[in-house]
């Protein structure tokens, strides 16, 4: 009996363990930045002045300073994945869509 208890316990604790926010890894050899936290789940686009790259996640889209390589905002509000995103021709305005 103790050892049922044990494995369920086991089996719980390594659960959680996957449950993690965000986790630090190093980038791969050659890579120059990791782009965004959740995974990659459409497209990315230049703002039409170069100066920012906008990065469609499953958490939301990222918007990163090109220059410094800093996240500048997470655009949240879509329901499900952010799958496409483009700038307005005055990148003024990002259009953005979920499936």
């Amino acid at each position: 009996m103790k050892t049922i208890i044990t494995l369920i316990l086991l089996f719980l604790f390594s659960l959680n363990t996957f449950a993690q926010d965000y986790a630090q890894w190093s980038l791969p050899e050659g890579a120059k930045m990791r782009l965004g936290k959740g995974r990659l789940s459409g497209n990315i686009a230049y703002s039409p002045d170069g100066t920012r790259l906008a990065v469609a996640s499953s958490i939301g889209i990222w918007l990163y300073d090109t220059a410094t390589h800093q996240e500048v905002a997470l655009l949240t509000g879509h329901n499900l994945w952010g799958w496409s995103v483009a700038f307005s021709p005055d990148g003024q305005t990002i259009a953005s869509a979920s499936f």
